[in-house]
This record gives C-alpha cells, structure tokens and sequence, in this order.
C-alpha cells in the first residue's frame, strides 16, 4: 500500500509539471519521449588532453603550435594567471592544459585554455560567471558557448574551454572556432544536464541567461549554492530568479527566514501562498513588482522584480514539483 501510495504522488508530480509548462513555456518544449544518450566513452585524462592540444594544428589549414601544451594544477595555476585564478579556484579545479597557436590569417596568437573542473556544476559555474543576455552565441557548436569580444567561452561536461586573442581581430574567430571544436571533439556530450539545472523550471526561449555561484546567493547575505537566472515573463518583462541548494533542511529554513525578511522589510509585509511549497510567500512593493520565495525541503527559490504574480507563483510551483520528484527519484 505504501508503494502504491508513493507511485502515485510520483506521476501527480510529473503529471502536474508537464502540464504547467505546457501552459507557460509556449511552443519551444519539446514534445514527445527525450532522446537516447549518447554512448558514453571516457573522460580524457591530463596527458591525453596534453596530447589533443599537441596535435591540433593537423586539423586546423594554417595553423602552428607556437608554445606548450604546458598543464598547470591548482597550486601552479596562479602563475600562469595571476590575479584571475581565483576565477577559477573559487569553483572546484582539478588541472588545465594551455597552449599557443599562429595563424597564416592573422599576426595575433590565439590561446586555447582546457580546464577540468570538478564536476559539471563546477565547469558550468566557470563558464557562466563572465555570461550576461548581452554575450553573443556561438551556434556552430553542439554544446554552450558564447562570445564576448575575442574570447570564446565553452561548458562541456566537467570541462570549461577558454579561447582568446590580445585583440578582436575577425579574421581569427574561423579558426578560433576549428581549434575549439577539434578539441571538445576528444570530450563526450554529458546524457544530462547537473541536478541543480534539471531543476530550472522551464528550460526554453524564456531563459535569457543562467550564472552558477558556488556558496554564494547573489543579492543575500546567505552562503549556500545558488543558480541565477534571467526570465523572460508572458508579458516579455524581465525578471530573476534565484535557485539555492542548502546543505539541510533546518539551514534551507534559517536562510529562507532570512531571505524573506530582506524582501519585505518593514514598509511590504509578505503574504503567504497556500499550498505552493513546504512555506512560499510573496512581497509587493510600492512599484508594483512582485518578489516571491519558496521553500522545498532543502531547496529555496525566489522570484525578483516581476511585473506578473501569476508568473512568479509558476515559476514557484513548477520549482517545488521538480524538487520533490527529484528528491523522491533519488532516494
């Protein structure tokens, strides 16, 4: 009986999330079973990537190795560096492989940075901290990427590749794009994305642009990982929302108390929302935008600057049920 109990609560929660993101995600979800994973084969090691990066210019026309592969791990990474490591130490780092290329199209040199993280959360973190909705995408790659000036960004798996030049010159971005490519070939495409992005409710034309901080909530004085995001509401207003993993429930709850006492203040008192989460609540301000929080056993999300309470209170909901699944599916 109690199994039986458990299964049904189970497809109560897909069946209530699919339909909410039917009705606010619009046309981009897709429909139908998701497709097969890709067949897995391993991780490249350190050598192997030492190797990858050596042997790059055979697939590039025009293109030399000039320096490395040199491989630094966390300790020796400062002095390659300097003062941007902790860019990267902030997040969990295991090792990057470095090398420098020439170009018959160009007098510059281009760099081309293999960090492997600690997992891909971590990588993911890395990649994201620079993205902003004004970043430009890279479309040719089957992976994340994004431009911005003469450095292009890539998440794949567990690894964050970085490739730059001194300055913007056009003529080196074909190339930059075939180094990049030729190396995430030796890199396998995860079968699904870190938990803490599963959990985004609606993952289609909506989202502007999603940032990872490693025990950091932007915006709060609370320490937990947080996963930012930019909407996009039916109404085509912005707005952000901040999802955040807590070691415990007893700390989600310190930090949930915390969070909504910084929103409401003392002039915008909260107003609880019945039946969203394990607590939700939501705050209007005097410029009419709408601030909601939730929390899910040891999971918080808030809802910042959004001009529609329906959205908000979606968004909430659809986070709540993904949380629950997610706990259940994994214990």
């Amino acid at each position: 009986m109690k199994r039986r109990w458990y299964a049904h609560n189970l497809a109560c929660l897909l069946l209530f999330s699919w339909a909410a993101a039917v009705v606010y995600a619009g046309p981009d979800v897709a429909a139908g079973p998701e497709a097969a994973p890709p067949p897995e084969f391993p991780l490249p090691d350190a050598q192997q990537m030492t190797a990858v990066l050596a042997g790059l210019p055979e697939q590039v026309e025009g293109c030399s190795l000039l320096a490395g592969p040199q491989a630094f791990d966390s300790e020796a990474l400062a002095q390659y560096l300097g003062d941007r490591v902790n860019d990267l130490l902030n997040y969990e780092h295991s090792w990057t492989i470095r090398a420098e290329y020439a170009v018959a199209t160009s007098e510059q040199t281009i760099t081309l940075d293999v960090h492997r993280m600690g997992s891909d959360l971590e990588a993911f973190g890395v990649f994201s901290r620079r993205r902003t909705d004004i970043a430009k995408a890279a479309p040719a790659f089957s992976t994340s990427t994004y431009w911005l000036g003469s450095h292009l960004h890539v998440w794949r798996g567990p690894f964050y590749i970085h490739t730059h030049a001194a300055s913007d010159d056009t003529a080196l971005r074909p190339p930059m794009q075939q180094l990049t490519e030729a190396a995430i070939a030796s890199i396998p495409v995860p079968s699904r994305l870190p938990a803490m992005l599963r959990l985004l409710p609606i993952r289609s034309r909506q989202i502007c642009w999603a940032q990872y901080r490693r025990g950091q909530v932007p915006g709060f004085e609370v320490a937990a990982d947080a996963v930012t995001v930019s909407y996009a509401d039916s109404a085509n207003a912005q707005c952000r929302f901040v999802l955040v993993r807590c070691a415990d429930t007893a700390s989600a709850s310190h930090a949930y108390d915390k969070m909504l006492l910084q929103l409401s203040g003392d002039t915008h008192p909260a107003e609880p929302i019945p039946e969203t989460a394990d607590r939700a609540a939501v705050v209007q301000s005097g410029h009419d935008e709408i601030a909601a929080l939730m929390q899910q056993d040891n999971f918080i999300a808030a809802v910042l600057d959004s001009q529609e309470r329906r959205f908000a209170e979606a968004l909430l909901r659809m986070t709540a049920a993904n949380v629950r699944v997610y706990l259940l599916m994994e214990k």
